[in-house]
């Protein structure tokens, strides 16, 4: 693998034109994560691969979550990088090379941010004793590079985005943006939820989606919305006193300890 540098944002988030209707560009700010900014795509994919970690089995220890964000940021900026894009035949976020294998040599399955995620999981879990390999190492026993000590830079801002992004902070994913121009449906963003995340049966009511949870699942979902809300137009978020909206961040306010309270914005 060979580390991209700067990469156009533009490339981001293959896929992401199947969710949305009423598409325009959007000019987005971004998102932090105990103190450490990702521009609100960027974030977006970061929330699709550590929702793979939590679905994928057996369970895996929130390490996977640091070592795959870390990867991705190493290997093309958290960017969904199509064919030509990458070093050689590499694709997708982690540069993975279809004619090393990756993808069952396809592709167009790297490009899906899920199965990039899924396929660098199972190669991860095939070296015993991961979870305790220095950072760099236990990536790099799956990645092949001839630059293993670039991972290990990225370690600190891989475990602020992975701990806000699987719920282990309470409101520890805060983004802000323009009023959005991406909106989708609120049962396409019902839709994208649970392809990325294990979730109880969302219930829509006009454009507000209720999921039944509570506790670090609660927060994960709740992150995985305001990490999208750019791309998908969430208006506002709430949770166990908390709620959350592009203009003000996240304020005290009532809201339910049993669900996550998500609105679609109006275009």
């Amino acid at each position: 693998m060979v580390t991209v540098a700067v990469l156009a944002v533009a490339g981001a988030a293959a896929g992401i034109g199947y969710w949305l209707q009423n598409v325009t560009q959007s000019s987005s700010n971004g998102c932090t994560a105990n103190g450490y900014d990702l521009s609100t795509r960027q974030t977006s994919v970061a929330a699709q691969m550590v929702g793979e970690v939590t679905r994928f089995r057996p369970r895996l220890a929130d390490r996977a979550a640091v070592l795959v964000l870390a990867a991705g940021l190493q290997e093309s900026k958290l960017t969904n990088l199509g064919p030509g894009q990458g070093d050689r035949d590499s694709v997708g976020v982690l540069q993975q090379r279809p004619s090393q294998g990756w993808g069952g040599g396809d592709a167009s399955k790297l490009n899906d941010v899920t199965e990039a995620t899924r396929e660098f999981l199972a190669a991860l879990v095939t070296h015993q004793g991961w979870e305790h390999r220095p950072l760099a190492k236990a990536i790099n026993d799956v990645q092949i590079s001839a630059y293993e000590s670039l991972y290990a830079q990225w370690e600190d801002e891989a475990k602020a985005f992975a701990g806000a992004l699987l719920g282990k902070r309470p409101a520890a994913m805060n983004c802000s943006f323009d009023a959005p121009t991406l909106v989708a449906s609120p049962a396409k963003v019902v839709d994208r939820l649970r392809a990325q995340l294990d979730v109880a049966r969302p219930k829509i009511s006009g454009r507000r989606i209720r999921v039944p949870a509570t506790g670090r699942e609660a927060w994960q979902i709740t992150a995985w919305f305001v990490a999208n809300a750019d791309m998908l137009g969430i208006d506002t978020v709430a949770y166990d006193g908390r709620r959350w909206s592009r203009a003000d961040g996240w304020v005290d306010g009532h809201s339910s300890r049993h669900a996550v309270i998500a609105t679609v914005a109006r275009l």
